[in-house]
């Protein structure tokens, strides 16, 4: 029985690895990325495992195929699973209790494990530069968090992705209604069914331009290269939002963001970013939000170590009030193990100000551990 047990395993992978003539070959990847998160908002103090939500746990095959015309095919598929996601995270619902657990009936989204795709997609490539189809990102995914500084496990200019689903707490220890979500610019990830143009890359400079499933259009431009002890990229996108069926007031009608980072070959890197958003039908009191972000960091073998700093202003409900702000800082540091595999540990607080509010802190401590394949 053994034997057979033994032939059969044997025959079924040298099955699995005939593959037809002339088709795409593919390679497997992904990840686990895992989070402990602990937090005190001022009333409660607690904790969660979670997934990292700035690089989520998932899975994946791409691959291309060179064809007779010169061509290059290619081919992405990929899923994405959390249970517990890090920008879902909230508090218990009930003042002064934290006995209930947080992956519990107060979990929300984070409650049920979900399996997502993120991309689902086909593309043709020359010198012309690309064509992709399909569900992927679109031209301005990822421009806002372009950054070449350390410990990117767990810190980036997209700072609602780890804790995003925390409540402020009143001065009087009750929930607000107000997330550090809402309070912050969401855009920086930009994933849907689309056609997209990738320019072929010259001197460093690229650009791509996408027409999303709805009518929304994203064109961005992008310059890495390395000059002198520099490693330097710099990014900048335009969307431009299909509303002319919208009738609510203090829409998005256009959204800018853009980074600038670089790392010195003695291990010195800092990263600015900018992301703004042009609103329609604007009320009388509303503003235009918009949020800056900067990081420095230094790295030495496989250590870094990064502090960083962001405001945010106006965003979600705050746009129609005379002043709302996010005022967010942190230092973390990130150890590379090597194969694949990180450990990364940050603390960040949040502080926010909003006319006629007043709220207690946040302050947040996260340990993190990541091993791709």
């Amino acid at each position: 029985m053994r034997r057979f047990a033994l032939l059969s395993t044997s025959l079924f992978a040298g099955l699995v690895s005939i593959s037809p003539a002339h088709a795409v070959d593919v390679t497997l990847y992904g990840q686990v990325n895992k989070a402990l998160i602990g937090f005190d908002d001022g009333v409660n103090t607690d904790f969660a495992v979670v997934d990292n939500d700035l690089s989520s746990t998932r899975m994946g095959v791409k691959g291309e195929q060179k064809l007779d015309n010169g061509m290059t095919a290619s081919v992405l598929l990929e899923m994405e699973m959390q249970s517990n996601p890090s920008n879902a995270l909230v508090q218990n619902t009930t003042a002064g209790q934290s006995s209930v657990p947080l992956s519990g009936s107060n979990a929300g989204t984070g409650s049920t494990p979900t399996l997502d795709e993120r991309h689902a997609a086909v593309g043709l490539s020359g010198d012309w530069g690309g064509i992709m189809l399909g569900k992927t990102t679109t031209a301005s995914d990822g421009i806002f968090t372009k950054d070449k500084a350390g410990v990117g496990d767990v810190m980036s200019a997209d700072v609602f992705r780890m804790g995003g689903g925390l409540n402020f707490r009143t001065a009087a220890g009750a929930m607000s209604g107000v997330t550090i979500a809402n309070m912050t610019y969401t855009g920086a990830v930009d994933r849907t069914n689309l056609i997209r143009y990738d320019t072929p890359k010259f001197e460093g400079l690229s650009g791509k331009l996408s027409l999303s499933q709805g009518g929304d259009v994203d064109m961005s431009a992008t310059y890495e290269n390395k000059l002198g002890d520099f490693d330097v990229v710099a990014a900048a996108t335009l969307k431009l939002n299909n509303d002319n069926t919208s009738t609510a007031t203090n829409t998005v009608d256009t959204r800018t963001s853009m980074a600038v980072s670089a790392k010195h070959s003695s291990g010195f890197a800092g990263t600015l970013a900018y992301a703004t958003d042009n609103l329609g039908s604007k009320t009388a009191t509303a503003q235009d939000p918009e949020q800056w972000y900067a990081k420095a960091s230094y790295s030495w073998d496989a250590y870094q170590v990064a502090v960083d700093y962001g405001m945010a202003e106006h965003f979600g409900s705050g746009v129609t009030v005379a002043e709302s702000e996010l005022t967010t800082y942190g230092v973390g540091a990130q150890y590379t193990m090597g194969n694949g595999v990180s450990l990364a540990g940050m603390y960040r607080s949040f502080e926010a100000d909003r006319t006629g509010s007043a709220w207690q802190d946040i302050d947040m401590f996260v340990a993190n551990m990541r091993v791709k394949f």
